[in-house]
């Protein structure tokens, strides 16, 4: 290295008794840089001499930087741009470097973290003593010092990585007992900067005047003119690193600092320098270090931002590869990174995955790649990716195979399976022909293809190859399945099949095997036990009907006297949906009961094109009579169809006929006693017969409705008036004895409560209405009707 060297010894002047720095003459001709015969200094030298003077004026140890004698370093920039290395021996003996730019930037950063400096061979007798200098510093003597200062060292290397992140950190102060200990940190400092930064970090193990101080690091001693203790300097002005105990700086979180401390005391080699135009403090080239040593876990690593992170991760898979990494603890890091991120860990597993099958043997590779797909934290495109890679000859090897009979089909398939080729035609094909073989009509090909199945023993393929056997189940095809299960093989099927199977084959196996022999189900109970398979046991959509409806009844339809059971099973919405409407048709005429529900069913047969005249006229009979009870269809018009389609229906069935007149009684119950004192409603009571005047006559004496007629009818004379014209009807053709029965009821037993208690003023009102529509007599007929249900 190009260095120029001056010795100056710190002495009294003979003259002025000053202490300060006395140029040492050396015994050796005058270099060009030495001193003239009359004691004059060059420029040059005078300013080294100032220099030298302001350096070890800082950094000297006989100040109040440390106590007692002892040696001393000090590195500082100098305004050419170079640099001054400056030692004290005990003795007070100095050394001064002067270095150059380039050389600072050149050797200088290549051999200081690792030499220091040390006095040269070629020294005279008057240049510092060769112990006089600081001693070169070795990675096993690091290695010590850190592992005695554990605790400290991260928060150390983290703040000395701040004086490169921020120009205007803060300085470091480290107190120690001895200037020796500062030099140990200020090497380890160096030791574990990127080389390009080493040069720039300037020092002094020992400050006369740490608030003078210029240097990056500042070491002081225990009565150093240094408030440690003081809160002001610990947050704001310094970061302090105290070894004599005082309470020193908080710690900050570094990442590079934590993991370069842990490989220091682990005694690992730090990794050389990343990439000059990358991060020189990235926490990545750290990473296969500190997993070779077992010091990095997965689960550390997502501490680190998005940036930091992928280069740790990159520089993870650029590691697979080498011999020197663990595979085991590769493989556990990638784990404990995938359960926190999976996308980050993704490459890595990729990576651990590729090298792993690329050193498996052709005949091991199926095997290999189901237990890798198994054991590392693959996502689903990472897996088929690899079997798009590794998985390739097997699928064509496969689709080849499918070429010859069925019985050669086991080995390919096992090999597509195991390497995870289910993504490649030929998977499917082979699933596709093994399903029609199973189905095969003449039953020619089904041993072969259970054979196939029962070698290969995977009961993923199983299930996909009866799935595909039971889709679009159309008829054909359930009586295939049907024949399947009676067949030898049907007990093959029946071990295959689980609460999940297809339910189209869950339905066939088990029509197969309920209506067997002689005394097996048929009809309505076959149905009644299919519906055992169902999800609730009921039938909730029409194409599970469709197949069941099939499996009991083929292309006929039940007795009737299982509609009814069939109807409420099914409901009759879901029988018109699955076209089994025209075969229900016989509900309309002999059902259980008049509800909603066959209503509901009557209305959607309307809309069946082919429905009989008279099927069409029961249906809408149902429907008008609804209509009529929910009020959805005016009395008047109503009626007059529900009097046609009655004719039209023909005879109705009892049910039929009493649900339907129910139905209208319960409208004309509903009904304003005004409309029923007109046609038709008047012609309709007052001819009808027991099936339409008796629940009249319920739903009007009903303990509900009775309560209400007699709150509101004093309020309502006119519907007094109404009531009365109805229910004492004068002698006319038409009025039948049943009627004339029940009317007397009810006028006794629903309007007589109410007129007595009348009084004057809404008699006056009822008798008015009477008066405009009946006539003074039926005033009068009234009036003593009243009086004399109040004379009882």
């Amino acid at each position: 290295m190009a260095i120029r060297r001056r010795s100056y010894r710190l002495a009294e002047e003979p003259v002025t008794g000053a202490v300060r720095l006395i140029p040492v003459p050396a015994s050796a001709p005058p270099s060009p840089l030495s001193a003239h015969a009359d004691g004059a200094e060059r420029e040059d030298q005078r300013q080294l001499r100032e220099w030298a003077e302001l350096a070890i004026g800082t950094g000297h140890t006989r100040g109040r930087g440390h106590s007692g004698d002892g040696t001393g370093l000090s590195y500082s920039r100098l305004p050419d741009g170079g640099s001054l290395l400056c030692a004290t021996a005990a003795g007070g003996d100095v050394a001064a470097y002067h270095l150059t730019e380039a050389d600072t930037l050149a050797r200088f950063a290549e051999e200081w973290p690792i030499t220091w400096w040390a006095a040269g061979a070629d020294r005279t007798e008057h240049e510092p003593a060769r112990d006089a200098a600081p001693a070169a510093v070795g990675h096993d003597e690091l290695v010590a010092f850190a592992r005695a200062h554990e605790t400290r060292v991260a928060p150390f290397l983290a703040d000395v990585r701040r004086l490169f992140d921020d120009p205007a950190g803060r300085q470091l102060v480290v107190a120690e007992e001895r200037p020796g200990a500062v030099a140990r940190w200020i090497a380890l400092a160096c030791a574990s900067l990127p080389a390009a930064y080493v040069p720039s970090l300037t020092f002094t193990t020992g400050a006369a005047d740490p608030g003078r101080a210029p240097q990056h690091i500042v070491g002081i001693g225990p009565d150093a003119d240094f408030d440690r203790g003081d809160p002001t300097v610990l947050d704001h002005l310094y970061r302090v690193h105290d070894g004599l105990g005082g309470p020193g700086s908080p710690p900050r979180a570094d990442t590079w600092a934590t993991w370069t401390a842990r490989l220091w005391i682990a005694g690992e080699p730090l990794p050389e320098a990343g990439a000059a135009d990358g991060d020189p403090f990235a926490a990545g080239p750290l990473v296969p270090r500190l997993l070779r040593a077992g010091l990095l876990t997965g689960r550390e690593l997502t501490g680190l931002d998005g940036d930091a992170l992928r280069a740790a991760v990159a520089t993870l898979v650029a590691s697979v590869a080498d011999p020197g990494t663990d595979p085991a603890g590769l493989l556990a890091v990638c784990r404990e990174l995938h359960a926190h991120d999976p996308a980050a860990a993704a490459p890595l597993a990729l990576a651990l995955a590729r090298h792993r099958l690329g050193a498996a043997r052709p005949e091991e590779l199926p095997g290999e790649l189901t237990a890798v797909c198994a054991e590392v934290p693959l996502g689903a495109d990472a897996q088929r990716a690899l079997r798009g890679e590794y998985g390739g000859d097997a699928d064509k090897a496969l689709r080849r195979a499918l070429r010859d009979p069925v019985d050669t089909w086991a080995e390919p398939l096992r090999i597509a399976l195991a390497v995870g080729a289910d993504d490649g035609r030929g998977i499917g094909e082979a699933i596709e022909r093994l399903a029609r073989a199973l189905r095969d009509p003449t039953g020619a090909e089904r041993a072969p293809a259970v054979r196939v199945l029962d070698d290969v023993g995977s009961e993923p393929l199983t299930r996909r190859v009866l799935r595909r056997l039971a889709d679009t189940p159309h008829t054909r095809r359930l009586d295939l399945l049907v024949e399947l299960a009676d067949s030898p093989y049907g007990d093959w099927l029946r071990r295959s099949l689980d609460e999940n199977a297809p339910l189209p084959l869950r339905l066939a196996e088990a029509a197969s095997r309920w209506r067997a022999g002689g005394a097996g189900l048929r009809g309505m109970e076959l149905f009644a036990k299919l519906t055992e398979v169902l999800p609730r046991r009921r039938v909730t959509d029409a194409d599970t009907l469709k197949q069941m409806w099939w499996l009991v009844w083929g292309s006929s339809c039940p007795a009737p006297a299982e509609l009814a059971w069939v109807a409420h099973t099914c409901t009759m919405r879901l029988l018109v949906a699955a076209g089994y409407g025209l075969r229900m048709t016989g509900l309309l005429a002999a059902p259980d009961g008049v509800d909603r529900e066959l209503v509901g069913f009557a209305a959607d047969l309307l809309h069946e094109t082919q429905l009989p005249r008279r099927d069409r006229a029961t249906a809408e009979l149902l429907v008008v009579a609804q209509d009529l009870a929910d009020g959805r269809k005016a009395l008047r018009q109503g009626l007059r169809r529900f009097e046609a389609l009655c004719v039209d229906a023909g005879p109705l069935g009892s049910t039929v006929r009493r649900g339907v007149f129910r139905l209208v009684a319960l409208a004309l119950a509903r009904a304003d006693a005004d409309q029923l004192a007109r046609p038709p409603a008047f012609d309709q009571l007052v001819a009808a017969g027991p099936e339409l005047l008796d629940p009249y006559r319920a739903f009007m004496l009903d303990e509900d409705r009775r309560g209400r007629l007699e709150r509101e009818l004093p309020l309502r004379p006119a519907e007094v008036a109404a009531y009365y014209y109805l229910w004492r009807p004068r002698e006319r053709r038409g009025i039948s004895h049943d009627w004339q029965r029940v009317a007397a009821e009810l006028l006794d037993e629903v309007l007589g409560p109410v007129a007595v208690r009348l009084d004057d003023r809404q008699l006056s009102h009822v008798a008015d209405a009477m008066l405009d529509r009946q006539g003074i007599d039926r005033v009068r007929e009234w009036t003593a009707w009243r009086n004399s249900f109040r004379a009882r």
